[in-house]
């Protein structure tokens, strides 16, 4: 049944992308929304994990800041009337794929969403996770250099008017270790997630089929009787960013991977000559697999040896230990 509703949804996709692909469109211009989830109807795209311990709740909001949904009335809130708990870990999902983006992404996707946050700064909070392997592994969505790739901003371009937009930073840390929000955010919140070169319908990407983004929230052990976090009107949409966006933002690739997918050894060759190259080979959970001190040089081999197929990280620093490179090697 479930497969049923997926197929009827996905032909209204491609009936209103055909519709919408007869009017013109312009550099800057929104593609979509493909999808808007406000909350007020059921959605096949959304799944609250299923615990008594999680908070998510959809509903409408009765607390003292959570006190109206940014599109009334309902709003997805760890839980809609009381603080959130000690020792808590809450989480949903949002699932993205040809069922909700359609067949005509190019090059780019934009999720957004409004939210408010009332929790103990740097301590309890709510942090976003990807996975592309249908669950099994998840990534920060800031450590997500397998697949995201901020836009880049530049004076002779405006690629830096759109992308990752009011997210956590690397400097903003949970008590569990994970970067996230924490604190008052004073109000609703805009914030937007951008990833180039698309997860669904791509032949550059592995798995194509689906991405999972999980919404979580932690809380320790100390009670602060604080309110948790908000989400409402979560958008899946993409952006005209011209026939040069392949081209511009190529110009920041530092690295090049030869062959990827692999099956033997692959060729590293790097932008220019570094005095001191140092590389970590990491799979999907962070595990270090292989790791080497090329030393000088702007080129050097990874060993295919006895990595299983699947995705790994190539993280690649200079002579002062600072990343300048993150790449994604499939191995088959």
């Amino acid at each position: 049944m479930k497969t049923q509703k997926l197929v009827i949804v996905f032909l209204f996709s491609v009936l209103s992308l055909s519709l919408q692909a007869q009017v013109n469109k312009w550099i800057g211009d929104t593609l979509g929304p493909w999808a808007t989830l406000t909350f007020e109807d059921p959605s096949e795209y959304i799944s609250i994990q299923g615990s008594t311990q999680n908070l998510w709740q959809i509903g409408k909001p009765q607390k003292t800041i959570f006190n109206e949904a940014y599109t009334i009335p309902n709003a997805m809130v760890t839980d809609t009337i009381n603080f959130y708990p000690v020792n808590n870990q809450s989480a949903f999902d949002l699932y993205i794929g040809p069922f909700n983006t359609g067949w005509n992404y190019i090059y780019d996707m934009f999720i957004d969403f409004r939210h408010k946050y009332d929790t103990d700064t740097l301590q309890d909070g709510g942090f976003i996770t990807v996975s592309w392997d249908y669950g099994q592994t998840w990534l920060n969505i800031l450590d997500d250099t397998l697949s995201q790739m901020y836009f880049f901003a530049s004076p002779a371009s405006n690629w830096g008017m759109w992308g990752n937009d009011n997210l956590y930073t690397s400097g903003n840390t949970l008590f569990n270790g994970e970067h996230g929000f924490s604190g008052k955010s004073n109000g609703w919140v805009h914030s937007c997630m951008a990833w180039y070169n698309l997860p669904v319908k791509h032949g550059n990407f592995f798995p194509p089929d689906t991405m999972i983004i999980r919404f979580n929230f932690v809380s320790d052990n100390i009670q602060n009787n604080k309110e948790g976090w908000m989400i409402d009107q979560i958008r899946i949409y993409s952006i005209d960013l011209g026939s040069g966006i392949e081209e511009e933002l190529g110009k920041h690739s530092r690295v090049r991977v030869v062959p990827n997918p692999l099956k033997a050894d692959a060729r590293i060759s790097l932008e220019q000559v570094y005095d001191q190259v140092a590389y970590q080979l990491v799979d999907m959970t962070g595990r270090i697999l292989q790791q080497g001190y090329p030393g000088r040089c702007s080129e050097f081999k990874i060993l295919r040896a006895n990595l299983s197929p699947g995705i790994y990280l190539l993280k690649i620093s200079d002579g002062e230990g600072r990343q300048f490179s993150a790449n994604k090697i499939t191995v088959q």
